[in-house]
């Protein structure tokens, strides 16, 4: 697997981030509640042509959807590479974290990975707040995996323009 040390920095921060977010105690007590990562899903890429990309949604139902390298086909329809937005209703986020939670996946550790084995894609999940770095030796989660992008399939994502450039 080939992380530029851009993505390798990206996904430490994010997972920094979640870390961080998850041990603070949250006020809600005004009715406001912040907004979090209900669900992700990202898979890196590999030497060879495994399907790379990055979904999460918040828990007021806003997603986000990168497409990466040989995963314009994955969901169902063409998405070209890039950046795409939708919606998803919060009782699909309800019944992928009821899931999850009911097979044990925040009991799970954090990360299972091998430095010394090199071409082997990760698969990064989150849900709510418990993200499980899943690369090498892990639990056997395709059936929560299937769920997620099962759910990718169901959105209407819109192309989001680059402002990054």
């Amino acid at each position: 697997m080939v992380l530029n040390m851009k993505n390798t920095s990206y996904i430490f921060l994010f997972i920094a981030m979640l870390s961080f977010s998850c041990a603070q105690k949250k006020d809600v007590s005004n009715g406001y509640i912040p907004l979090e990562i209900s669900i992700g899903l990202q898979k890196t890429m590999c030497y060879g042509s495994c399907p790379s990309f990055n979904f999460s949604v918040l828990n007021n139902g806003q997603a986000t959807l990168t497409v990466g390298r040989f995963a314009e086909d994955m969901f169902g329809r063409h998405l070209e590479e890039g950046k795409y937005i939708g919606t998803i209703a919060l009782n699909d986020i309800a019944q992928i974290s009821s899931f999850a939670e009911k097979t044990g996946y925040l009991l799970l550790n954090d990360r299972y990975d091998n430095h010394m084995i090199m071409d082997i894609p990760a698969a990064i999940s989150t849900i709510n707040g418990k993200t499980v770095f899943n690369r090498y030796e892990g639990p056997d989660l395709k059936d929560l995996y299937t769920r997620i992008e099962n759910l990718i399939r169901t959105v209407e994502w819109v192309a989001k323009p680059d402002i990054e450039k």
